[in-house]
């Protein structure tokens, strides 16, 4: 997915959904020196910016890092099946 300024209640149900659903490698390299090496705790802190704040554009990078994030583990072959 591509960056964007707002993101919709139903992409944010969506993609957390996602993360609840599958199993997951808890490290991940996104490129340009972003490195997650605890990714369970990094979701959990961004679920909640995007659960409390999908409405305000000022959190719309940490709202879009949960969509590179899948785009990465799915890319890496890092998703280890549903749970």
């Amino acid at each position: 997915m591509e960056y964007k300024p707002t993101f919709t209640k139903e992409e944010i149900e969506d993609i957390i959904h996602w993360f609840a659903t599958h199993k997951l490698e808890q490290d991940i390299d996104l490129g340009n020196g972003v490195h997650i090496r605890e990714l369970d705790t990094a979701l959990k802190q961004l679920t909640h910016i995007a659960k409390t704040r999908h409405d305000n554009r000022v959190f719309s990078g940490q709202i879009y890092m949960l969509f590179k994030i899948k785009d990465e583990l799915i890319k890496q072959g890092k998703v280890l099946g549903e749970k």
